[in-house]
């Protein structure tokens, strides 16, 4: 038994030797695997001598494993393993594809194979080249021994052609009207500021792409990263900009809601930020790309330019000179939200040139000045100044109709709305109003016009103000609130209601009722 039991403990002992030496070997063999973050820290710090050796031996199953082992080993000098390192990389034509043949020519070129380096450049798509890296230090025996490299060279160095300048006039506009915008103290001032972070947000997006036509874009190359958390700016500011206008109320929720999203962006955009201060951010360079994808960015721009426009469709009621004033806004966003997808569409065709890249960007920066136009004349708008002085609106020189006409369509109109109080009708239009007299639409905006020196909605919201008066005076309405008393006088949207009665009244439409009521007591 105690034999037995002898054999038991050592054959026990011996597992557990056989066990302890194997987990051992595994852990050396752990330990001697490299991470990515080991490598991309030796890379930035010139350590990769130390671990040159263990590279050769490495298995490197990544493609940002095997791209980092190909620049240590080009640092420390072993052109030939890197080279074959960095031509694995382009075969797997994966993120890193571009990268690596440019990094494959610089092997080349060190490796004094000229002609083939140069087969390799030439070969590149030409927006992945730019002239910092034809000015890399690896490319100097090329450049001195290959005109081919040299007429490139020339090609892509820094200047403005007539469209980059253009778009730059453009760009240094939309700062100035935004800093105009920025300091304009009025009862729309906040509404303000929301206009000119869309109209300053359009023109760094215009100024981020000029740099990059121009090559200027490496000399200055920390707006070249922004655009997209600018882009993302744009729809949210000018939603709010329309709310602020119309009075409408903007609380935490919905700021929440509405710039969560942009500031992941710009969050998003420190990560290439801080690798061009040579800073390590200690996320992956996917993040930013993830959160700024041109499907996520497109589907935002379009969900605004949506929203947008059924808000100022909502806003009908209002007066004729704010009606085309909210339109022409909702018109300039869905402008620029139509050109911004057209890039990403275009881009891929074959027909898709830089004359096509610069006339998007054009037709998105002129509709954005469209809308920082309308808000740089928001105040006289608002104050009925017709909307004819700010645009080109055609006149009556070519009207048909006699003196006598017109007082016979005055007569009828006078009856149409004292007498039928057609205004009570909420989805009443100014060819509703033109058919009842078996007139067209342009003979009854003139006779409108010219005899009350108002226009259509003008007119038809003064009868109805007048007509809720009557009703709020009345005390058997005393149990109606104000907003049923809006409805039965045909107006349909209560933001437009209470400014137009204001506008006309001085007072608010509680303040008024109340008023009346203190007299009749």
């Amino acid at each position: 038994m105690a034999g037995a039991a002898n054999g038991v403990l050592r054959n026990y002992i011996f597992v557990k030797l056989i066990f302890l030496l194997g987990f051992g070997l595994l852990m050396i063999q752990v330990k001697a695997q490299l991470n990515e973050h080991e490598l991309q820290q030796a890379i930035l710090e010139g350590k990769c001598h130390e671990l040159s050796n263990q590279l050769l031996g490495q298995n490197l199953r990544s493609e940002q494993m095997k791209f980092d082992a190909a620049i240590c080993l080009f640092q420390v000098g072993n052109l030939e393993e890197a080279l074959e390192l960095f031509r694995e990389v382009r075969d797997l034509r994966a993120g890193l594809h571009y990268k690596a043949t440019i990094w494959e020519a610089k092997c080349l070129a060190r490796l004094g194979n000229d002609s083939l380096a140069m087969n390799v450049i030439l070969g590149l798509p030409t927006n992945q080249l730019n002239r910092k890296i034809l000015a890399d230090p690896n490319f100097e025996h090329l450049e001195q021994n290959d005109p081919r490299f040299r007429q490139l060279k020339s090609k892509m160095a820094p200047g403005f052609n007539l469209w980059t300048l253009m778009l730059g006039l453009i760009s240094l506009i939309g700062f100035f009207v935004g800093i105009l915008l920025l300091s304009g103290k009025s009862r729309f001032s906040m509404g303000e500021k929301w206009l000119a972070i869309t109209v300053l947000a359009t023109s760094v997006i215009i100024l981020s792409y000029v740099l990059i036509w121009t090559g200027y874009s490496y000399d200055f190359p920390y707006l070249t990263q922004t655009w997209q958390f600018f882009t993302l700016l744009i729809g949210p500011s000018l939603y709010f900009y329309l709310k602020s206008v119309f009075e409408e109320p903007i609380n935490t929720k919905q700021l929440l809601i509405h710039l969560s999203y942009p500031c992941l962006a710009g969050l998003a955009s420190l990560i290439p930020f801080l690798s061009l201060l040579g800073l390590n951010p200690g996320l992956p360079a996917e993040a930013f790309e993830i959160i700024t994808s041109p499907f996520l960015l497109c589907t935002q721009v379009i969900v605004y330019a949506v929203s947008i426009f059924r808000f100022a469709s909502n806003e009908w009621q209002v007066d004729g000179n704010i009606q085309i004033w909210t339109k022409t806004i909702a018109w300039g966003m869905v402008a620029f939200a139509v050109a911004f997808l057209s890039y990403f569409v275009l881009v891929r065709s074959s027909f898709f040139n830089p004359q096509w890249d610069y006339a998007i960007s054009l037709v998105m920066a002129l509709g954005i000045l469209t809308i920082a136009y309308m808000g740089l004349v928001q105040r006289r708008i608002f104050n009925s100044e017709p909307i004819g002085k700010f645009f080109l609106v055609k006149k009556y020189n070519s009207s048909t109709l006699t003196p006598s006409a017109i007082s016979s369509i005055k007569k009828g109109l006078i009856q149409l709305l004292e007498e039928d109080k057609v205004f009570k009708e909420n989805e009443l239009r100014l060819d509703d109003l033109a058919a009842y007299l078996n007139i067209n639409r342009h003979q009854m905006s003139q006779v409108i016009n010219e005899q009350y020196g108002v226009n259509f909605f003008e007119l038809i919201n003064q009868y109805r103000i007048d007509y809720v008066k009557q009703l709020l005076i009345n005390p058997d309405n005393d149990h109606l609130t104000i907003l049923q008393l809006a409805y039965e006088a045909g107006f349909n949207n209560k933001v437009s209601f209470n400014r137009y009665f204001k506008k006309l009244t001085g007072m608010t439409p509680s303040a008024y009722r109340l008023k009346f009521k203190h007299e009749r007591i």
